[in-house]
């Protein structure tokens, strides 16, 4: 009789096995990577310094004082976040779950030379658009030299979005053809423009992506979506995400407009996002996530044929 039974329930589980293998998975939310430097003094050590943390993600600390590797603490983290490398100067964290709203693990670290600060304490969160990839950590007092590497990193940046500050000014100048031409947006190369139909969707945050538009010159490039919400909210898009889905590589967007002010609930919208001069190959599929203010609903599209 067992020999029977176990006929009839090893097929059962071998099916059940099959279909749970089959489930697709939850894409991994995409996050921003920040690069942070944490001054310590005497004055704040009591405080923990705030690490946002999520899985699928190494987050990196350097220090520019010795460790006691013996000592370091990883608070009761129920398995979400391993200690994967502890070394000398540098602590490597690997998550391997989302941490629920509010909650943090700590992590308490304590230097080797007896100087103070002689610790410091981390907070570990999880934050739903980033991530703290690389956190320098320093305790010494800094030289003229880092000072100043500091100051041209910063400068550096703030060139960068300067140009792109420049670029969405002669967008607001343009207005229909004429306004284009004098922009310096169209030249000889004229404008190509695509249509697709894409089954793309994020069933829970009801958000359905009906069809798309593409368009390319040599100075610009935008996608024109149709976005249809079957929520019982109303929906603004208010940021966009866009990357090469092939290599990861990330596109700088530079608007993300609607006639609306948001999608009604069962209403249907133009959400058009803008970027500068398309450097992706012709033909390329790209990543696009479209996000709410604070990031509570969200529209992914995998791979949008550009």
């Amino acid at each position: 009789m067992f020999s029977s039974l176990a006929r009839l329930v090893l097929p059962l589980v071998f099916l059940v096995g099959l279909t749970a293998a089959a489930q697709p998975q939850e894409p991994l939310r995409a996050r921003e990577l920040k690069r942070r430097r944490v001054a310590l003094s005497a004055a704040t050590s009591g405080k923990p310094v705030v690490l946002h943390v999520a899985p699928g993600y190494l987050t990196t600390l350097e220090f520019d004082s010795p460790v006691d590797r013996e000592a370091v603490v990883l608070g009761d983290a129920g398995g979400q976040i391993a200690l994967f490398e502890v070394n000398g100067r540098s602590i490597v964290l690997k998550p391997a779950m989302e941490q629920g709203p509010g909650r943090g693990v700590e992590l308490t670290v304590p230097f080797a030379d007896g100087a103070v600060p002689s610790r410091v304490a981390f907070s570990l969160v999880t934050h739903p658009a980033e991530v703290d990839a690389q956190v320098m950590v320093s305790r010494l007092p800094r030289t003229a030299d880092a000072i100043q590497a500091e100051l041209d990193e910063v400068r550096a940046a703030c060139a960068a979005k300067d140009a792109e500050l420049e670029a969405l000014r002669a967008r607001s100048v343009a207005s229909g053809p004429a306004g284009l031409i004098l922009a310096g947006l169209l030249d000889v190369s004229g404008v190509r423009a695509g249509w697709s139909e894409v089954a793309s969707n994020e069933v829970g945050s009801r958000l359905f992506l009906e069809d798309t538009t593409s368009y390319r010159s040599s100075t610009w490039a935008a996608l024109a979506l149709r976005v249809r919400n079957t929520g019982s909210e109303p929906w603004t898009p208010v940021e966009a995400r866009l990357s090469v889905a092939a290599r990861g590589e990330r596109i700088n967007v530079l608007a993300v407009r609607m006639k609306e002010p948001r999608i009604e609930p069962g209403g249907t919208a133009l959400v058009v996002v803008e970027t500068g001069a398309p450097n992706w190959p012709e033909g390329a599929a790209l990543r696009l996530e479209l996000r709410d203010n604070d990031g509570g609903r969200r529209l992914l599209i995998p791979r949008l044929p550009f």
